[in-house]
């Protein structure tokens, strides 16, 4: 889940209240440090706290661009590098192999007869509840 830029219902609610607080009184002091200015105070470090993790994934968003960007650049060139090996020296040359290739020459495929006779047996014998499998000759 990638992070997002935010707002603040809280803030956007604080600022309206501050605004009408305001109306009451500019020096509005309620005792046990609830003050128009203390409210304006901490409504301001919130919202310098806001603005701080908005530019903070603004710039996380384009680190990541970055990375990915050059991360690709770097996987093309990689290719192309082993490319270079192979037309220079060949495909089946020691060097093609030291620089990550994989020879053609010993690549077989192998199947497992076994294994499709048993899937074989296993679909046209249905369920296999009983853990049986009994092959199926066609």
């Amino acid at each position: 889940m990638p992070l997002k830029t935010r707002g603040s219902a809280a803030l956007d609610k604080a600022q309206r209240r501050l605004a009408n607080l305001k109306s009451i009184d500019e020096n509005l002091d309620l005792g046990y440090g609830l003050t128009i200015q203390t409210y304006a105070q901490l409504i301001e470090a919130t919202r310098i706290a806001l603005d701080t993790h908005n530019t903070i994934v603004s710039n996380l968003h384009e680190s990541v661009k970055t990375v990915a960007d050059t991360e690709k650049a770097l996987s093309e060139m990689s290719e192309r590098m082993l490319m270079g090996v192979a037309t220079r020296f060949g495909r089946s040359s020691k060097q093609y192999s030291k620089a990550g290739g994989s020879s053609r020459k010993g690549k077989t495929t192998t199947s497992h007869p076994d294994a499709a006779m048993t899937d074989s047996a296993t679909l046209q014998n249905g369920s296999n509840n009983g853990n049986v499998q009994q092959p199926v000759l066609n």
